[in-house]
């Protein structure tokens, strides 16, 4: 087994004993390296400052470990490691205080990627939390941007399946063992991404999923991204725990806005009004946030969507003026909302009823389209096609 191996081996082993960031940076400090910490005398790692439960960690380690035959269990995994000393470790990831020692990933690449964004929001994503998102990382994963995420429900979900439809490469982060997906819905949309992508977890195989693991989690979603956008957020949603690690990385925040109905907006919202998360209202100014693209290019990222059909006006409802169409991009529920507003203005009650829409849908797309500019607030509650 050669020397590299062996450290290898070391560094997984004492992960597997419990030992975090704040232990291992203290062997190093004290011994110069975990090679030397290992070959050192009994009871020496106390001398280096860590606390008795790690201590016991470390000699049990050093104890009932053997390097060939964790090796040789990981690599059945299809598991490869990265530890700090590697040059492949994420350098984002490196910056931030507490960065896992070591990293376990599954998958055909990454997590190292010059540009990636952070996407994360509600596991119970409503119509307009699922279009923003498919817009949003469309149009980003278009650009070459790798996305992150935590391969949870709802927005999690979608953002992935977004960047591997747009074959652009994306990394899930588990908040359990390497060997485990959760939740288990997600097991094939997990084998997808790592064709381009990567699993990565900070826990090696055998280690179960558990609710403290989550917070955790999300430290290593921001610290691997320049920026962090959160797309509809409870206000106890663990998306927020994200942004504030983002906030106390030194990272960009950007949130979109919802509808003031929502609660699965009202985390968003307070982020951007409270937190000083920039607000961003399409995939354009995404884009320009995040530097991607000239002007010029980024008038183009909505992709087919831009330029299909507009969606088929509902039976009954009115036409836009002169046969002209209503709006390039639009969704099949704005298309209905911009029709019943093209003879005056309307109550959001009103549009609703015509439309044969549920309320908060109805709310969701006129937020969008008065982003866009397409429409207008006249008094409360009441909108008009604007132009």
């Amino acid at each position: 087994m050669v020397r590299e191996d062996t450290e290898r081996a070391q560094w997984v082993a004492l992960r597997r004993a419990g030992l975090g960031s704040e232990s291992f940076r203290g062997l190093i400090a004290h011994f110069g390296s975990i090679a030397e910490a290992w070959e050192a005398p009994t009871g020496a790692a106390r001398e280096a400052g860590l606390r008795t439960q790690y201590v016991r960690g470390f000699e049990r380690a050093r104890r009932e470990f053997a390097p060939e035959r964790e090796l040789e269990a990981l690599a059945g995994h299809g598991v490869r490691t990265l530890t700090w000393e590697d040059e492949a470790y994420p350098s984002l990831l490196r910056e931030i205080p507490q960065s896992p020692p070591v990293l376990f990933a599954r998958g055909a690449g990454g997590p190292q990627f010059e540009q990636a964004l952070a996407v994360v929001g509600t596991r119970r994503v409503t119509a307009y939390g699922r279009e923003v998102c498919e817009q949003f990382c469309g149009a980003v994963a278009r650009a070459g941007v790798a996305i992150v995420s935590g391969l949870a429900r709802g927005i999690d979900a979608i953002a992935h399946r977004v960047a591997v439809e747009e074959g652009a490469p994306t990394v899930a982060v588990l908040a359990g063992g390497i060997d485990g997906i959760y939740p288990r819905e997600n097991e094939g949309l997990a084998e997808r991404l790592m064709e381009t992508g990567c699993v990565i977890s900070e826990y090696p195989p055998g280690v179960k999923t558990r609710p403290d693991y989550f917070p955790r989690r999300n430290r290593i979603i921001s610290g691997l991204a320049r920026a962090t956008l959160v797309i509809e957020a409870g206000v106890t949603s663990g998306a927020l725990h994200t942004a504030h690690h983002a906030l106390e990385q030194n990272r960009e925040v950007l949130a979109t806005p919802g509808s003031v109905f929502s609660q699965q907006s009202a985390g968003t919202n307070r982020l951007i009004r409270e937190s000083g998360a920039k607000l961003v209202g399409s995939a354009e100014e995404l884009c320009e946030e995040l530097n991607l693209l000239s002007i010029g290019q980024q008038l183009t990222l909505g992709g087919p969507a831009a330029h299909a059909e507009p969606a088929a006006s509902p039976a009954g409802a009115p036409a836009a003026e002169g046969g002209t169409t209503i709006a390039a991009g639009t969704s099949t529920e704005e298309g209905r909302v911009l029709h019943w507003l093209a003879e005056g203005p309307l109550h959001v009650d009103e549009v609703a009823r015509r439309a044969e829409l549920p309320i908060e849908v109805v709310t969701g797309a006129l937020l969008t389209l008065e982003l866009r500019g397409l429409v207008r607030q006249q008094e409360p509650m009441t909108y008009l096609r604007t132009g």
